[in-house]
């Protein structure tokens, strides 16, 4: 029995997988802006020695806005890779994502509307590790593909909906025997 409920999901509606952004993602978002912070912070020190006249106002308020600059961004991007998700279900791929402190984004693209998936990695970083951006595709619509960024085993779950795709415009009736995505690596998912 599923247990995963989403907003807005129809009566009947079967999830056969819930993407949710790769944990190394979220540390590599915090590392850069706490990079950024360390050199903004040593610009200002710098700085306060060129200028000794008010070398320590500006080496304490480059400290302060270092250390602002690193809790919002812990805060935020916790909130956004903890609240970002997306679903894939036997009618539907449905996203949800973070796009200011306060509101959620959703997009919806039914399988019907739906032309291709292709997973593709961003860099060669996430390449070796595995992490990939989702993309689907609707027919008409060059605008309104439904991506999803920092997903593990991104070609396999391609590959996925692919098949759902497949199954679902040439053998509707076998769209209910889909089994579930299992996040796995491949010959492991029995």
């Amino acid at each position: 029995m599923n247990t995963i409920v989403f907003d807005g999901q129809q009566e009947g509606e079967r999830i056969l997988y819930e993407i949710r952004p790769y944990w190394l993602a979220k540390h590599l978002a915090i590392s850069k802006i706490i990079l950024l912070s360390l050199g903004l912070f040593l610009v200002v020190f710098l700085t306060g020695g060129v200028v000794p006249a008010f070398a320590s106002l500006l080496r304490f308020s480059g400290l302060v806005t270092s250390m602002i600059l690193v809790a919002v961004s812990v805060w935020w991007n916790g909130k956004v890779y903890d609240k970002s998700k997306t679903y894939i279900t036997d009618r539907r791929i449905m996203r949800f994502e973070m796009v200011s402190p306060f509101f959620q984004s959703k997009r919806s693209l039914f399988w019907s509307e739906a032309l291709k998936a292709k997973g593709y990695a961003p860099n060669f970083f996430y390449r070796i590790h595995r992490i990939g951006t989702l993309e689907v595709a609707p027919h008409m619509s060059e605008h309104e593909d439904v991506i999803v960024t920092d997903v593990a085993y991104f070609e396999d779950i391609a590959n996925y909906i692919d098949k759902i795709l497949f199954t679902f415009k040439n053998k509707p009736e076998e769209i209910s025997l889909l089994k579930p995505f299992i996040a796995k690596p491949r010959g492991q998912r029995g």
